[in-house]
């Protein structure tokens, strides 16, 4: 799929917000925002047909979004932090929907602590890896590469060597709706850089999803289709090729 702008006319790849062409080229910091798609839950209205009678079909009333607080929010906290602990590491496909809309898909590599890769195959001429430590915005059309401390952006959360929902974070509420638990967790110190929404599965406490909100109130939402927990990943997802010339590489870089 082509890449899009916004109404300021900013490029937004998919997953990465920059300020256009020229910033990627120019080397100026730019920060990445993977976000995660809430699943809709919806039922189809049908019609019965009765001795050629036909009923008007009735419209699906979903619950209402509750709150969740006081004990059971302190219990579900803990819940939601032990199981996102439980998982070393994570492969499956995605699906991601951009603030205009537009879906892209790929498949989404993690392993704990630090390492990430969300591969857009042949659909995107780029790749976004993090070796342990910098997250990398491989730009293979322009031959670019931009990275930053993976602890820096919103995703960081979840490739933390201990993942902690009380230390450092706040989670300003919980909604329960539709079978699904929603919970944004902030990091008050980069408040003004975005923040992300975990999105689980009530019933199994299973990570569903996740959204991330960007400074400028951009939602990207992205979903994990048939996600597979604590498999073993080779260590060469977690590398690219640099399509940069040798001359503009830095001394010492991610692995390649």
């Amino acid at each position: 799929m082509n890449r899009t702008t916004d109404r300021s006319g900013r490029s937004r790849h998919p997953g990465i917000t920059v300020s256009g062409r020229n910033i990627l080229r120019s080397g100026l910091a730019v920060r990445c925002f993977v976000l995660l798609g809430v699943l809709v839950l919806a039922a189809p209205v049908q019609a019965v047909e009765r001795a050629a009678q036909t009923k008007t079909p009735q419209a699906v009333v979903m619950p209402a979004p509750r709150l969740v607080s006081g004990q059971e929010r302190q219990k579900i906290i803990a819940r939601l932090e032990e199981r996102l602990n439980d998982i070393q590491s994570l492969k499956a496909r995605f699906l991601q929907r951009g603030p205009d809309g537009k879906v892209v898909e790929g498949d989404i590599y993690l392993e704990r602590p630090g390492k990430l890769r969300f591969d857009y195959g042949d659909s995107q001429p780029f790749l976004i890896v993090s070796n342990g430590d910098m997250l990398s915005f491989v730009d293979y059309e322009v031959d670019q590469v931009t990275r930053w401390p993976i602890g820096k952006t919103p995703l960081g959360l979840l490739v933390e060597k201990e993942i902690s929902l009380t230390e450092r974070v706040e989670i300003p509420e919980i909604m329960r709706f539709a079978g699904l638990l929603k919970v944004p967790v902030i990091d008050p110190a980069r408040e003004d850089q975005g923040f992300i929404t975990l999105i689980f599965e009530e019933s199994t406490l299973e990570l569903r999803a996740w959204e991330v909100t960007d400074a400028q109130g951009y939602l990207t939402r992205v979903s994990l289709v048939n996600p597979e927990y604590n498999v073993a990943i080779d260590d060469d997802r977690f590398t690219y090729r640099d399509p940069r010339p040798l001359r503009k590489r830095p001394l010492q870089g991610p692995r390649r």
